[in-house]
């Protein structure tokens, strides 16, 4: 429920941040904040700071998809179309799970599983259709936040095949600083070209990196860590309900049928990816902190 909250009421705060601030230092911000955050934390706790040798690949790999592509897409991605439709597309990450697992890694898929992509695939291809007639955002949104997607499912796969030897908080903090290290390079470069900083924006850009990325990526990456990611992908089913209600409440971002029919279809896709408790390959393999 925490992170069902955290993550679907960050997507509207997410857009007011993105676009009160350019790009790239909204983003620097994010990932110094974060990794300054989560690695104090973790200091005050005692926890181990120094990166194992054996974690460095685990720390490179995630940072990049979780902070360089992920924060570049999700930013991007808000520009294009609303926050509603961002998540729904951000959301068909369990999806992305199921394919890479099918082509890459041996998994034998049913009918069923290839029945539940064609569903998350449609609510995406109607979204697109929307946003192709629509004025107020754009196909391009969808595509740019589905590449997200795709990465974040790559890092969930790695998560649970790194035996990680420093604590969730510090790996959070770390991905942050690694991963993000392009992102503040350039956005170092762009500060000095900043003439104005709206308080909406410098509120919600707080909140994204407190709540929707700090707290968020350190649950989420607990759950992980304590289950496969099929059942920690479960958490993320109710996100995009909660990011299109909070984007029509705060934003005023339309949420009708194509919306509500997009859910579903998603929903009805990723439940039907999702292997059956007692069935998953990646369970409890002794991934630990």
């Amino acid at each position: 429920m925490l992170l069902t909250l955290a993550w679907g009421t960050n997507w509207p705060i997410l857009k007011i941040a993105s676009t009160g601030l350019p790009l790239f230092p909204f983003r620097a911000i994010c990932a110094l904040g974060v990794g300054i955050l989560m690695l104090s934390i973790a200091a005050a706790n005692r926890e181990r700071l120094r990166i194992p040798r054996d974690n460095w690949i685990g720390i490179g790999v995630t940072g990049f998809c979780n902070m360089t592509v992920w924060f570049i897409c999700s930013a991007l991605a808000v520009r294009f179309t609303t926050s509603g439709h961002t998540a729904i597309a951000a959301y068909t990450m369990p999806l992305y799970v199921f394919l890479i697992g099918t082509l890459f890694l041996g998994e034998r898929p049913t009918p069923g599983k290839w029945l539940g992509l064609a569903l998350g695939l449609a609510a995406i291809a109607l979204l697109v259709t929307r946003d192709f007639e629509s004025t107020y955002g754009s196909w391009l949104g969808i595509a740019v936040m589905s590449v997200g997607a795709v990465f974040w499912a790559l890092s969930s796969i790695v998560v649970k095949r790194v035996r990680w030897r420093i604590s969730a908080t510090a790996v959070v903090g770390w991905q942050a600083l690694i991963g993000g290290l392009p992102i503040i390079v350039i956005g170092i470069l762009q500060f000095p070209d900043l003439h104005e900083f709206p308080g909406d924006a410098v509120l919600a850009t707080i909140y994204a990196i407190v709540v929707g990325i700090a707290f968020a990526h350190w649950l989420y990456f607990k759950i992980l860590q304590l289950v496969p990611v099929w059942v920690a992908s479960l958490s993320t089913l109710a996100v995009p309900a909660v990011g299109l209600v909070s984007g029509a409440l705060f934003l005023n971002e339309p949420l009708g049928w194509v919306e509500i029919l997009a859910l579903f279809l998603l929903v009805g896709g990723i439940s039907t990816v999702l292997p059956r408790p007692g069935r998953s390959s990646s369970g409890g393999s002794g991934e630990g902190s």
